[in-house]
């Protein structure tokens, strides 16, 4: 019989169940070789690649997009050209499910399913023989120019993945640039380019005539390093609904992080004994302490949120009682802050965390937000980033929301929710009147573990740290 290898429903993370096929990358009939992406599979909150450590033909696609299907299941099949169509039914007729019980060996990904490889594919690769790459590394790699036998990896057998790779600086002044960039051999209109967006050429991979880094390798480099997004295509208008179709409605099923999200915010609804303190702080000076803070600053900006992400870290370590985990069975409190931002992107929310915030600087906590809050929408982030959690912070005031009461993330005790500043009068110890920036806080609180006293003291703390913001920045 021609050899023929599933493709499994990979286990990412200790919790997965299921996964939904998002896209299938490679289409039936296609020849793919090892290390070739074959689908994205969305799970709870993010969205993995799998690729096959196997070539051969797709020859089955068992499972098409939008469909979900549990860890372990059968979703393809890769076999030689000569497989038989009856070979092929046999196998999938009799096929057994394979122990998913495995984690991902890496970067989120995992192999497909199948017989364990001959000895000659374990072999030691000859010392000329390109550096072994995860596909997004090495696409990576080609569009920064990174020489990737320079690399260290830190894979399975020193497989290189995109977390080794250099990073590229940040943004530079464009005078700096331009300056860099004098002499590139490189087209005029892409060092005009380069130099607008603070891109160094130096190192870039050139595609051009001659050698000559183009304009189509800056925007593929600065679309990498997160500096530029090519404009979005123009969308057609939908075509006109009538009445009754309008009257009719259509019922679309939950993408699998819709349901993540929805079954555990019922449940947090459902079982957790939700009560709410709200207080009200003045902003005005850490406002305009962040603008003094971001005047000539170069690079990112620090934002509010920022400022309130630090604010909370250092009112957690000061309460640590607010910082816990609850269950049916008791408390667990932590020393340690990891501390959840809440994300919103188009397939639902998301809540990565920024590990040991008490301990962080207001610099290393906007950059780590940052970082987080770009992962979340170009969907790269990773099971770790997503993982734990010991307090949710959620902003709503750029928005306008005036005040919200948030769902509690269990096991967590507690959520933060943030409304939008707006100007109040406030009379004065003189029995004047002046002026300021309000914002609501509002803490959800598990009764089970936090009581109203609890809450109040963290809220009080918490108002203190930002209404004397300078402690903030130190």
């Amino acid at each position: 019989m021609a050899r023929i290898h599933p493709v499994t429903l990979p286990k990412w993370g200790l919790e997965m169940s299921e996964g939904q096929i998002s896209r299938w990358i490679v289409a039936e009939g296609d020849s793919v070789e090892p290390g070739t992406e074959l689908v994205d599979i969305e799970t709870d909150k993010i969205v993995n690649t799998l690729d096959t450590d196997r070539g051969g033909t797709l020859r089955r696609i068992l499972v098409p997009e939008g469909e979900t299907a549990p860890v372990g299941a059968l979703i393809a099949v890769l076999a030689e050209a000569d497989a038989s169509e009856a070979e092929l039914a046999e196998f999938i007729a009799s096929y057994v499910p394979v122990d998913a019980s495995f984690e991902p060996k890496d970067e989120g990904r995992a192999e497909s399913a199948g017989p364990e490889p001959s000895p000659a594919a374990d072999a030691p690769a000859d010392a000329g023989a390109a550096p072994k790459a995860s596909p997004l590394a090495r696409r990576i790699a080609e569009q920064d120019g990174i020489d990737l036998a320079g690399v260290q990896g830190s894979g399975q057998g020193g497989k290189i993945k995109k977390a080794d790779l250099p990073s590229r600086p940040a943004a530079l002044a464009p005078d700096e640039a331009a300056r860099r960039n004098t002499g590139a051999h490189a087209s005029p209109v892409a060092v005009n380019f380069a130099n607008a967006l603070g891109f160094d050429l130096t190192g870039l991979k050139p595609s051009g005539y001659r050698g000559r880094i183009s304009l189509a390798d800056v925007q593929a480099a600065v679309q990498a390093a997160g500096l530029w997004s090519p404009p979005a295509a123009a969308i057609p208008a939908a075509p006109a609904v009538t009445p009754a179709a309008a009257a009719q409605g259509g019922e679309q099923p939950f993408t699998g992080m819709r349901k993540s999200i929805a079954n555990a915010l019922r449940h947090s609804k459902q079982t957790v004994p939700h009560f709410y303190t709200a207080m009200d702080v003045e902003m005005d000076a850490l406002m305009a302490l962040r603008g003094q803070f971001n005047s000539g600053r170069e690079g990112a900006k620090i934002s509010v949120n920022d400022f309130l992400l630090r604010a909370a870290a250092l009112a957690l370590a000061a309460h640590p009682e607010v910082n816990i985990h609850v269950s049916d069975s008791g408390i667990t409190r932590f020393d340690q802050v990891d501390l959840c931002v809440a994300v919103a992107i188009d397939a639902g929310l998301v809540t990565p965390v920024i590990r040991n915030a008490a301990q962080r600087s207001l610099t290393e906590i906007a950059a780590e937000a940052g970082r987080l809050i770009a992962a979340a929408r170009d969907r790269s982030l990773t099971a770790e980033d997503l993982r734990g959690g010991t307090f949710t912070l959620s902003n709503l005031g750029m928005y306008g929301v005036r005040s919200f009461d948030a769902i509690i993330n269990p096991p967590q005790g507690a959520i933060l929710a943030v409304g939008a500043p707006r100007r109040e009068a406030r009379e004065t110890a003189e029995g004047g009147l002046r002026f300021a920036s309000v914002a609501t806080l509002t803490l959800s609180a598990d009764h089970r573990g936090i009581d109203g006293a609890v809450a109040a003291r963290f809220l009080s703390t918490l108002k203190a740290r930002i209404e004397t913001p300078m402690a903030l920045v130190m």
